[in-house]
């Protein structure tokens, strides 16, 4: 139903991704504002994006997109919404070249974002650095942010009111902000629990920053235990990456407290074999291996949800058997349900293994 009075009907695609978007949140604040009628729609496939019955005539429509693969869904949501804007680094880039910029205005940017459109969310979001200080080839930052720039404060993150301390930082090289020190420390003055879900840079970990993290409450995204996530993107990277995670266990952070992203499909010639070495380095280091594909390549995927559903290990707490590699692609190509077991999805920012 329209509000009375409503000067315009504005309506918000959340097109990918599994968290609130940032960008849809901070235009709900916006409209809002105007005394806008907004409303949220998080439309995942062809058939979410449909009009209802009841929808008012939209004079506003916005789409956010992540990855570049839902830009087919991005598309037909044109087709649906002609006057449709979208935007995000999703739309912005095609085979990870930049091909727009669809950066929101300074002042909508500054605003607080309204959470309302995801009332199930009780984290608060934000970034207290934007830009990475490194230039990896397969990585969008650097040409979309540039170098790293600091941002905010978690006290101007945090929503305020009841809502809970649990800030989800969307920061992509946290201990390159010049001023993480200073981040550190108010999170540790304000008891502020952090979930930073990109993933810290382990190879670049010394003993100040291990320590710093063990200081603070560092957590995975749904807060219910301590979780710092990093990643393992090549084997050149083997003996920097692992002298970080040794410096995180010196600290107090326990090695199945880490999880470990790791790239597979990227290098050129990258075999089996490559990818099986890291994730039994990973296992034997004891921590976390989860594989993200750089290509949606059968194998990779294949490989990455043997791992995730830790089917490559005997799971002693879950009782789950050990399925070696041979019959899991080899017979079932990589279709647990040929094994009779479940199926389950690679979420982009994983809380846990199943």
């Amino acid at each position: 139903m329209v509000v009375v009075g409503a000067l315009m009907n504005v309506l918000l695609l959340h097109l990918d991704g599994k968290i609130p978007n940032l960008a849809l949140m901070k235009l709900h604040a916006h409209h809002r504002a105007k005394g806008d009628h907004v409303e949220l729609r998080r439309v995942g496939n062809v058939g979410a994006l449909q009009p209802r019955l009841t929808d008012p005539s939209w004079d506003r429509v916005y789409g956010s997109l992540i990855f570049e693969r839902s830009r087919a869904l991005a598309e037909r949501a044109r087709t649906v919404y002609p006057h449709l804007e979208l935007g995000g680094t999703g739309w912005d880039f095609r085979d990870g070249v930049q091909v727009s910029r669809t950066d929101l205005p300074p002042d909508i940017e500054a605003l607080a974002p309204d959470y309302s459109g995801y009332p199930r969310h009780a984290a608060s979001l934000g970034f207290t650095q934007r830009g990475c200080r490194l230039a990896c080839k397969f990585c969008v930052v650097p040409s979309k942010e540039g170098r790293v720039t600091p941002v905010g404060t978690l006290q101007e993150i945090w929503r305020g009111g009841d809502a809970p301390k649990h800030l989800v930082l969307l920061d992509n090289d946290f201990f390159g902000n010049p001023h993480w020190r200073d981040v550190i420390a108010e999170a540790i003055a304000g008891d502020y629990a952090l979930s930073v879900i990109q993933g810290i840079n382990a190879r670049m970990l010394g003993d100040e920053e291990a320590r710093a993290i063990a200081s603070v409450r560092w957590m995975d995204g749904k807060f219910k235990r301590t979780r710092v996530y990093t990643a393992w993107d090549g084997r050149k990277d083997e003996r920097r990456l692992f002298r970080g995670l040794e410096a995180l266990v010196h600290h107090g952070i326990a090695p199945d407290s880490i999880m470990v992203y790791m790239l597979i499909g990227h290098e050129p010639g990258e075999t089996h074999a490559d990818r099986d070495y890291r994730r039994q380095k990973l296992r034997d280091f004891g921590c976390r291996p989860y594989p993200m594909p750089y290509v949606r390549d059968s194998e990779l995927r294949a490989f990455a949800r043997w791992v995730v559903q830790r089917k490559d290990v005997t799971d002693e707490a879950t009782g789950k058997p050990f399925v070696p590699w041979d019959k899991w692609w080899g017979v079932a190509r990589g279709d647990p349900r040929k094994l009779g077991t479940r199926r389950v999805s690679l979420p982009l920012f994983p809380d846990e293994e199943d």
